[in-house]
């Protein structure tokens, strides 16, 4: 009988031991283990948060040997597109970050009518990925960082 409650004990404690290991992944932080834990910082929301990670995708851009640009495309609230440029991984000159974003965001959603999405860019569209945002029916840009207001794609840019 006390063996069994030993091992019942035991399998308790390692279920708890690997419930809480979950949810320090899960959460990115730390175990404390009797120190005093820093504060944890509130994560960027909404548009800090997006605009982040377009920032995330230029430095993925960078790392990979491409030009420095990285998109993402965000409805109601998530991303359904993102992408940093791949011109030169791809050898394809339409394949800037906000093409990339905007086709990812395509194929995720399984339409090519996007209305209703947001797209944030490390910096301004260019000339072809602005007409791009308005034929894909994108409401709104915002670029760079600071996060700058672009207003709704044009098409004669």
């Amino acid at each position: 009988m006390a063996d069994r409650i030993c091992r019942r004990d035991l399998g308790r404690w390692i279920l708890a031991a690997l419930t809480t290991a979950a949810a320090w992944a899960l959460s990115g932080r730390k175990p404390a283990f009797g120190l005093v834990a820093a504060a944890p910082r509130p994560a960027p929301s909404g548009r800090e948060a997006f605009t982040q990670r377009a920032l995330e995708m230029r430095r993925i851009a960078i790392e990979t040997g491409d030009q420095p640009f990285g998109a993402v495309v965000v409805k109601d609230g998530r991303i359904v597109g993102e992408a940093p440029s791949r011109v030169i991984v791809n050898r394809d000159p339409t394949a800037h970050a906000e093409m990339e974003a905007i086709r990812d965001a395509a194929r995720r959603l399984g339409m090519r009518d996007l209305s209703g999405c947001e797209m944030y860019s490390s910096s301004r569209p260019c000339r072809m990925c602005e007409p791009a945002a308005y034929w894909a029916n994108i409401s709104h840009l915002y670029y760079g960082s600071p996060i700058t207001d672009g207003g709704a794609p044009q098409y004669g840019c």
